[in-house]
């Protein structure tokens, strides 16, 4: 349960010292779905996320005192970031919980807390952590947002990509349709080689069209740089698909950090595979 008030000279019932016993061994639960702001009566709980895309929880000030403690777990395949809202929240570990890590808040102040992660402080030298998994459907584009700024670079994979006409996979950050410069080469089954260039998107792959029943392609993009609000964004791509081998590197003028962004189709895709998002530290 959350913590409780008691005033000075009340006789505490069996039930209420029920309750509190039961706190120590079980705490209560708070399941949450889509992001979270946390409130008062959080204190003395556990926060459960459970989502299959990325989600935040936030902590503002003014909300717990000195010696308070929360716990968050998070249960989805997103990945739950723990962010400061107004409070500041200080930790040696990482602020992101990969699907079934936790952490606890412990707060120095009404606006202070420290954060630690069960599982230590974050990887320094490497590990890629899923943010999200989207599924492809048959629409044109699919959207990656709420992206964590936790990390050093992103991985875009799309596992799956299938286009029953037209062609093309291209890629935008934080809804922007300019200042983009892509060279695109596809190595094809003949050994033809040719050059595309973009200035309104980064060209990611050329058609995936295949046969019926000769499978899928698939197409791995890297973002390193990701959070800066300054520094040009640059990303490479390779893929196969049925038309041969993609080979490709683009970016966009110095916007800042991104955010989101799209992967948009030429043509219509099968229902068919996902896009997978990862940080990599």
């Amino acid at each position: 349960m959350s913590k409780q008030t008691y005033t000075t000279g009340q006789v505490l019932t069996s039930a209420q010292m029920t309750q509190l016993q039961t706190n120590d061994y079980n705490q209560t639960v708070s399941a949450k779905v889509a992001s979270y702001t946390l409130v008062a009566s959080d204190a003395g709980t556990r926060i459960t996320m459970s989502n299959a895309s990325a989600t935040t929880i936030t902590i503002n000030t003014s909300l717990f005192a000195a010696g308070d403690t929360l716990f968050i777990t998070n249960i989805g395949a997103g990945a739950c970031t723990i962010t400061a809202g107004t409070a500041t929240v200080s930790t040696i570990s990482s602020l992101v919980l990969a699907q079934y890590d936790s952490g606890s808040l412990y707060f120095t102040s009404t606006g202070v807390a420290i954060w630690q992660k069960y599982d230590g402080a974050a990887v320094a030298g490497g590990g890629m952590t899923l943010i999200s998994t989207t599924a492809i459907t048959a629409t044109a584009s699919v959207d990656l947002t709420s992206i964590p700024q936790t990390f050093k670079e992103l991985v875009i994979v799309v596992d799956g990509a299938f286009e029953n006409s037209g062609g093309g996979q291209a890629l935008t950050f934080n809804n922007g349709t300019t200042l983009y410069s892509s060279i695109f080469m596809q190595a094809a089954n003949a050994n033809s080689v040719f050059v595309e260039t973009s200035t309104s998107s980064i060209k990611v792959a050329a058609s995936l069209r295949f046969v019926a029943g000769s499978g899928s392609g698939s197409v791995y993009i890297q973002i390193p740089n990701y959070t800066s609000a300054t520094m040009t964004k640059i990303c490479s791509s390779n893929g196969y698909g049925g038309n041969g081998v993609y080979l490709g590197s683009g970016g966009v003028g110095a916007i800042a950090a991104i955010t989101s962004a799209k992967i948009t189709w030429g043509g219509t895709p099968t229902a068919q595979g996902n896009v997978l998002l990862y940080g990599v530290n």
